[in-house]
């Protein structure tokens, strides 16, 4: 025990900090981001590109940006570059949710904002957009229900009307038959269908 004792001694004393210039590892740091991402790089993407990134084309990218300037949940936020656009909020939202795996930090990076700015245009294009859907999304009248329908019927799925999306939700390898959660993007998740 003695023995034990000394060599933890002398392991803190070899340990002892030499400098304030070990505190350095706490000092905040510029982070290399993605430099002139919006100024540059999403200009010169073709449409086909574009749509790969973003998942819409850059026209509905645009009108939604016009409307979303127009609404009360815009203000113009500073960013690591200045002010943020309406398509620039647009631009960013849209990259996070059609990039699952991206993290808060990955997305803050490409765009040159912070985190919390990062979450302030999540939350309000969020709201934005929840409030927008009545605009744009409809049920079909009685007469399509009934062409829906049968449409679904003959293709051995009676009663249903329509079909929207699905969602990847992440979830721990499962201990069970963990091929069978393992999604094209190569990470486990469940299926949410809406």
């Amino acid at each position: 025990m003695d023995n034990l004792s000394s060599t933890s001694s002398s392991s803190m004393s070899d340990m002892e900090l030499s400098s304030d210039d070990d505190f350095d590892l706490f000092e905040e740091r510029d982070r290399p981001k993605n430099q002139n991402y919006f100024q540059e790089t999403i200009p010169s993407y073709n449409d086909e590109e574009f749509c790969e990134h973003f998942h819409i084309s850059r026209r509905v990218a645009e009108s939604i940006a016009l409307q979303f300037e127009q609404s009360e949940y815009f203000h113009y936020q500073s960013g690591g570059n200045g002010k943020l656009s309406s398509l620039q909020h647009v631009l960013i939202y849209l990259w996070f949710v059609a990039h699952q795996t991206a993290s808060f930090r990955d997305v803050a990076d490409r765009f040159h904002i912070s985190i919390s700015s990062l979450f302030v245009i999540i939350r309000k294009l969020t709201n934005f957009l929840s409030n927008l859907s009545h605009r744009v999304i409809s049920w079909p009248s009685p007469e399509e229900q009934t062409v829906i329908e049968r449409h679904f019927r003959d293709n051995d799925f009676p009663g249903v009307i329509g079909a929207i999306d699905g969602s990847h939700v992440k979830i721990d390898k499962p201990s069970n038959d963990p091929d069978s959660y393992l999604n094209r993007k190569h990470f486990f998740s469940i299926q949410v269908c809406n």
